[in-house]
């Protein structure tokens, strides 16, 4: 496993980058099934780390990832589920020192 040296800077998270943020890494509850982000200029935020991203109500084109695709699920991984929004929002500062 890769260190988690630099980790809020690494977005999309997950083996297939199917999640476009920390938050919605540690809150699957908000990841979104289909999303997008800007290609040609590209927006990191570093308040919330992770991709400036728009949720979409389908895929829409190849720019846009779809989670219902077989190998690009952002199932499972639902460790951070159980923080409440102050552990999971002090985690996400924490991930930001290193």
């Amino acid at each position: 496993a890769p260190p988690l040296d630099g980790v809020w800077a690494t977005a999309p998270y997950l083996h297939n980058g199917s999640v476009p943020t920390l938050e919605t890494l540690l809150n699957s509850k908000e990841r979104p099934k289909y999303w997008s982000r800007d290609f040609k200029n590209p927006q990191y935020n570093y308040d919330s780390p992770g991709w400036k991203y728009q949720e979409k109500t389908k895929a829409e084109n190849t720019e846009t990832y779809n989670t219902t695709l077989k190998g690009y699920s952002n199932a499972g991984h639902k460790f951070g589920d159980k923080l409440s929004n102050d552990e999971r929002n002090a985690l996400i500062e924490y991930l930001k020192t290193l």
